[in-house]
């Protein structure tokens, strides 16, 4: 890990304060008929502790990344809706954390199994908690139509709107964030500093994890994997976390935390981050370019006419 790597950052306050200097769109608030709207019953999986003071939580649909920064708690996204997010919260509970001490919730991209629960967390677990996404993703969310990856409860308002290569501290971990659009427009990767077995190590988190059958996104996705890789190098990444996980591969990590074993599946060398962790962002490109295909989402939504069942 390279420690001058997350040396210069601002603190929640100096970020909230920057962002008061940039442009945004009014909140646009989506129609109450498309709230909450979520087809699959989700199943909760496993709390499980991944590094020294690191932690995945939620469920078969989507998760969250739990930062213990002896400062607060730091949440990486936030589920679909309400009930994902108190899965979360419950989860947070039997890790032996309060939910009420989270400071800091960053959404990674503008899907709404990510921002879907924020409203939740802010309104009935941590209301003193500020909320950062990127500039561009709240921009777009408030021109877009409550269709496909855009429905559910989206942020009523962003305290923190994050830039490009922008870092915030809270306690002991800084956390880059940077701007890697292809999966959603605004979406972002992740950078942070943690320990695995008091060993120091620099984390990184892909926000997106496919791009569309469409080649400007399928090409801005792949650039977007290159780019964050400039920025893994530079960290001296040797570790990674999935919010999207399967729950044999969750448990193969939360049992190699839990023994102190020495060998962790979502760890490698610092040279082979780029082909252990990265390469899987690569081909899942490579194969939308050669099919033509992503698996679709279960329900399409019109604004007007409200769900659209799929043909």
């Amino acid at each position: 890990m390279n420690r001058t790597f997350f040396q210069n950052s601002m603190t929640i306050k100096e970020a909230a304060a920057y962002t008061e200097t940039l442009k945004a769109l009014p909140y646009n608030p989506s129609p109450d008929s498309l709230k909450e709207i979520r087809e699959e019953e989700p199943e909760a999986f496993p709390p499980s502790k991944i590094f020294d003071n690191v932690y995945w939580i939620g469920t078969n649909i989507v998760g969250a990344i739990l930062v213990d920064t002896k400062e607060g708690l730091l949440l990486i996204d936030t589920g679909s809706n309400s009930k994902e997010a108190g899965i979360i919260a419950d989860g947070i509970r039997s890790l032996g954390f309060s939910p009420e001490d989270i400071r800091l919730i960053v959404i990674s991209h503008d899907h709404f199994d990510h921002y879907g629960g924020a409203g939740y967390f802010l309104s009935q677990i941590c209301p003193s908690a500020r909320l950062a996404m990127s500039q561009a993703g709240w921009n777009f969310l408030q021109t877009t139509p409550y269709e496909f990856a855009f429905i559910g409860p989206r942020p009523e308002k962003a305290d923190i709107l994050l830039t490009d290569n922008q870092n915030i501290s809270l306690g002991n971990t800084v956390l880059a964030c940077i701007f890697t659009p292809g999966h959603s427009p605004g979406c972002l990767s992740f950078i942070f500093n943690s320990s695995y077995l008091g060993k120091e190590i620099a984390v990184g988190v892909m926000g997106g994890s496919g791009c569309w059958p469409d080649m400007p996104e399928i090409r801005q996705y792949q650039n977007s994997v290159e780019y964050f890789r400039l920025y893994t190098e530079e960290a001296g990444c040797s570790a990674w976390v999935q919010i999207h996980q399967q729950k044999a591969e969750l448990k193969k990590a939360a049992d190699a935390c839990a023994k102190e074993s020495p060998s962790h599946p979502w760890i490698t060398e610092e040279e082979n981050f780029s082909a252990a962790y990265l390469q899987f962002f690569r081909s899942r490109a490579a194969e939308v370019l050669a099919t033509g295909f992503v698996p679709p989402y279960a329900r399409r939504v019109d604004p007007v006419l409200g769900i659209i069942p799929d043909e």
